[in-house]
């Protein structure tokens, strides 16, 4: 929320604003892409802003930074349409399969589709529409443990 209300007081277009969570959160630099292995090696480390796994939905998080996953997915989906953003998730973890010992992660894929679902609705509606949907969608909720009782 904080992020988005300074990015709106500030007058950021929604571009720019994405382009921002998209470096801060998940270490995509555009500036590098003239230098693919620097940019590759970026886009598989840690971001500069990290959160955590605590608060995510336990059905999205493989590792202790899911939200670099999810950002670099809206960052896809509010570039691309869904249909050219999916194969693109896919291939990003047929990758990551390969390169992480055969290892399929089936989080990335939920929290990459939902990212790319997150983007399209900036891309239409601006940033303030993300927490909310971050919320709803991201969010591990309240007596949502083991025993079901949420």
């Amino acid at each position: 929320n904080q992020h988005v209300d300074r990015a709106i007081a500030q007058g950021m277009s929604t571009r720019s604003f994405v382009l921002q969570i998209a470096e801060r959160y998940s270490y995509i630099r555009l500036a590098d892409l003239y230098r693919p292995l620097r940019f590759l090696r970026q886009l598989s480390g840690q971001p500069p802003v990290c959160f955590g796994a605590s608060g995510f939905r336990r059905d999205l998080v493989d590792d202790q930074e899911p939200a670099r996953h999810y950002t670099a997915f809206v960052f896809v989906g509010y570039w691309l349409p869904t249909l050219l953003a999916t194969p693109i998730l896919w291939a990003w973890e047929i990758l990551g399969f390969v390169r992480y010992g055969w290892q399929w992660s089936q989080p990335d894929i939920r929290s990459g589709t939902i990212g790319i679902r997150h983007g399209r609705c900036v891309r239409k509606q601006g940033p303030r529409v993300l927490p909310p949907l971050i919320a709803r969608d991201l969010r591990e909720k309240v007596g949502s443990g083991p025993l079901g009782n949420g």
